[in-house]
């Protein structure tokens, strides 16, 4: 099962997305994970990632995808995989080369984000480049959400402001699901 996990930063969506991966037994494959490796390589794209990621920008659509079509070429990816990351805006869809089976939506306030942001002291997460990521989100990937509903691709929403324990019963009750399926 091919997952694509969605929501602003700090809502918990890698912490679930593991999660699921867990349960589901599939890979999770993170942009941000492979960005911050790729950041410390002494290469182009490396010299790449690391100045935007300074500026508190997004690495260019094409070579975002470009990484994760490849990663998502490695064998551990056969059998499914929980992509968070990607694709974040219409021209990244277009570049995706596996096809989606379900959406999976985290739901948290922005200021709930922020706070658990800024908490987690990176030195990328100032309250400024904070909302600006925030914003980003909002205009740009919702209309990924919508078109993946419009075709037709099955779409979950996981509540983030519960407890942890609430939110992992959630969790393996749709995994559950997902396995009959």
């Amino acid at each position: 099962m091919n997952i694509l996990i969605f929501g602003v930063q700090g809502s918990g969506k890698s912490t679930i997305g593991k999660y699921i991966a867990e349960k589901l037994n599939v890979s999770f494959v993170a942009t941000g994970d492979i960005f911050r490796k790729l950041r410390e390589e002494d290469s182009e794209l490396g010299k790449l990632v690391r100045e935007k990621i300074n500026q508190g920008l997004l690495v260019p659509d094409d070579k975002t995808m470009n990484i994760v079509n490849e990663r998502l070429k490695e064998k551990d990816t056969n059998n499914g995989f929980i992509l968070d990351g990607a694709p974040r805006n219409m021209k990244q869809v277009g570049l995706l080369e596996r096809n989606v089976d379900l959406i999976v939506m985290v739901s948290l306030k922005k200021e709930e984000a922020t706070r658990r942001l800024l908490n987690r002291g990176r030195h990328d997460d100032t309250k400024e480049k904070i909302v600006n990521r925030i914003s980003w989100y909002e205009d740009q990937t919702k209309p990924v959400i919508d078109y993946y509903k419009e075709k037709g691709v099955e779409s979950i929403k996981v509540d983030n402001t519960l407890s942890e324990e609430e939110v992992k019963k959630s969790v393996d009750d749709l995994c559950k699901e997902f396995k009959r399926n």
